[in-house]
């Protein structure tokens, strides 16, 4: 072989060497491109008769759950006319033709605020990854988009649109010009006129910026009015701030980004919703006419359907093979436990609580809920959405839905009150002409 021939054989062993030497340890040269990023959709269109856009467990599935529109969602495969998205809890399917397919997420944010905002499920990119996006939550928050968070984010989930709109009362009167800030803004002016915020034109300027410090104290003006028509004790405190857990710079004169803003929303709305949950275990009411329990709690309870002859409808029972199902003649105490309050993009605020038999067991779901799952007894614990339904027959009555997959309440199969019917999770489609009465329940509280 010729020199150069040898050479040629040297140069071609290094290379070899140095590309397996990459691969094994990850490497890339310099020149080399970085890590593909994930496979992104936006889903734009909804099923007919759904509030939300329907998701399955397996493509020729029953509907488990619903995800937001106009929001951006993992795609972890494509097959055929499905596509599998990666929610914080599972991973399922959606019709191909509901998404668009996008290039970048629309929001990006830091990694500690990442973590806390999954909770909405849709994908939020990392800031600086991305290179320019929709919503860049890194950023300063304006005063505009502050009014907008604590009237829609904190109030309206408080109260609901139509009560902040026209109910809730003022604390100062319009001036004459007709506005209470320097921009027609229903926010801003819901805040001035409660307030929280100085009134009159030239004070508020929406694209201006707040400092951490402004932030936090436009949310103690704001949980301060909103406790004077409440019925708890508790202010909010620094105290209970320094506990949010919140991110970034919050120096005295930083700005307040967007995230920070967002997440001290959330976490003051969580921790309002504790208070009244907690006053009103206090302030239970008499017993209804029929029993019932409206501010669920740590405790003892039985727990019957709405279905049957009152007063002695059927209680829930857990039979000898760890199955729950009916039972009129068997009354069975469960144990409830509070566990914690979450957000979520669908629901807003969820109370979420254990329940369990006498000897420990946990009333649950073994593995994911789809219609049709029956709840069993088990030793793996599991979280139950606890919410409160009012009846029209004097009766205080609760939903228990599955907390991270939308509408997956349980409901008594078949709508039969007879000895022995099993209980079970399906996908009730809130509002859209159907009757929840087989999916509400009375828990009445022994101790």
């Amino acid at each position: 072989m010729s020199q150069g021939g040898r050479k040629w054989c040297g140069w071609n062993r290094f290379f070899s060497v140095f590309f397996v030497v990459c691969m094994v340890f990850n490497f890339t040269p310099a020149s080399g491109q970085k890590s593909a990023k994930p496979m992104l959709y936006k889903v734009n269109y909804a099923a007919k008769g759904y509030t939300e856009t329907p998701y399955r467990l397996k493509t020729d599935g029953d509907v488990v759950g619903e995800v937001l529109r106009s929001q951006v969602y993992e795609v972890i495969a494509v097959e055929g006319d499905w596509l599998k998205i990666k929610l914080r809890h599972g991973e399922y399917y959606l019709y191909k033709s509901r998404l668009d397919k996008v290039d970048k997420p629309d929001v990006v944010a830091s990694p500690w605020a990442k973590e806390w905002f999954a909770y909405n499920d849709t994908y939020i990119g990392t800031a600086g990854e991305w290179g320019e996006v929709a919503d860049d939550w890194t950023k300063p928050v304006t005063r505009a988009e502050v009014a907008k968070f604590l009237v829609r984010d904190i109030m309206e989930n408080i109260y609901g649109n139509w009560i902040v709109t026209f109910s809730l009362k003022g604390m100062v009167e319009a001036p004459a010009e007709g506005f209470f800030t320097d921009t027609n803004d229903f926010y801003s002016n819901r805040l001035a006129y409660w307030g929280i915020i100085p009134s009159g034109s030239k004070k508020f300027n929406p694209n201006g910026t707040v400092t951490y410090d402004e932030m936090t104290d436009l949310i103690f003006k704001l949980m301060e009015y909103d406790s004077k028509d409440g019925h708890w004790n508790s202010r909010l405190t620094k105290a209970d701030i320094a506990g949010f857990g919140i991110g970034g710079d919050k120096s005295p004169n930083a700005l307040c980004t967007k995230e920070q803003a967002r997440m001290l929303c959330d976490k003051a709305l969580l921790w309002r919703n504790d208070q009244e949950r907690m006053a009103g275990v206090k302030h239970e009411p008499k017993e209804a006419k029929y029993g019932g329990t409206i501010y669920v709690c740590d405790g003892l309870y039985t727990i019957k359907s709405m279905l049957g002859k009152k007063p002695n409808q059927p209680h829930l029972f857990v039979n000898a093979a760890g199955k729950v199902e009916l039972s009129s003649s068997q009354k069975q105490q469960f144990k409830i436990t509070y566990k914690k309050t979450v957000l979520n993009m669908n629901r807003g605020t969820m109370f979420l609580f254990t329940i369990q038999t006498m000897d420990g067991r946990y009333l649950g779901i073994a593995g994911t809920p789809v219609n049709g799952s029956r709840l069993i007894a088990q030793q793996e614990e599991f979280l139950w959405w606890i919410e409160y339904g009012p009846s029209e027959d004097y009766q205080y009555t609760s939903f228990m839905e599955v907390p991270y997959n939308y509408h997956q309440v349980v409901n008594v199969s078949g709508w039969k009150t007879t000895n022995g019917t099993p209980i079970i999770t399906w996908f009730w489609r809130h509002g859209i002409g159907s009757d929840a009465n087989n999916c509400k329940f009375i828990f009445d509280k022994v101790k």
